[in-house]
C-alpha cells in the first residue's frame, strides 16, 4: 500500500497547494497572465465575484486534499477516493480545454494544468493497480 499511501500524500498537498493559488490576493494577481488582453472587471465587484467563485473551487479542492492525507494513514480503506480524484482532474481537464477555446485563456496555461492532469490521472492509475495487485498478493499469502 506504500504507493497509495505516496499518491494521496502527494495530492493532498497538491490539492492544498490550489487553495493558495486560488487565494484572492494571489489569484488577482495572476488572471492578467491567465487571461491576456481580457479585461476582467478588475476593481468592480464583479471582479470580486470572480475571486470569490475561485476561492469556493480551492476551498473544493482543499477538502479532498485533506482527506487524501488522511487517508495516507490507512490508504485501502480509502481507495475509493481514487476514481474522486481522477473525476475531479477530469472536469479540470474538461474546464482547460473549454478555457483555451472559448474564454482566452492563454495556451501556457493550459497545457501545464493539462498535464498536470495527466500526471496525476496516470499516478492513479498506476497506484489502483499496485495496491489491487498488492492486495491480491496478500490474500494470496494468506489463504
Amino acid at each position: 500500500m506504500q504507493s497509495l499511501r505516496i499518491f494521496f500524500i502527494a495530492s493532498g498537498i497538491w490539492y492544498l497547494c490550489n487553495l493558495v493559488l486560488l487565494w484572492p490576493p494571489v489569484y488577482a494577481g495572476a488572471l492578467s497572465l491567465i487571461y491576456p488582453g481580457i479585461d476582467l472587471g478588475q476593481g468592480q465587484p464583479v471582479f470580486d465575484l470572480l475571486l470569490d467563485a475561485w476561492l469556493i473551487v480551492g476551498i473544493q479542492l482543499a477538502a479532498i486534499g485533506i482527506v487524501a492525507l488522511w487517508g495516507a494513514r490507512q490508504p485501502w480503506k480509502y481507495i475509493a477516493l481514487v476514481p474522486v480524484i481522477v473525476l475531479t482532474e477530469a472536469v479540470g481537464a474538461a474546464w482547460d480545454i473549454y478555457s483555451l477555446l472559448c474564454s482566452g485563456e492563454a495556451e501556457w496555461v493550459v497545457f501545464t494544468t493539462l498535464a498536470a492532469h495527466a500526471v496525476i490521472v496516470l499516478g492513479a492509475w498506476y497506484t489502483w493497480t499496485a495496491a489491487h495487485r498488492e492486495k491480491a498478493q496478500q490474500g494470496a499469502v494468506t489463504s
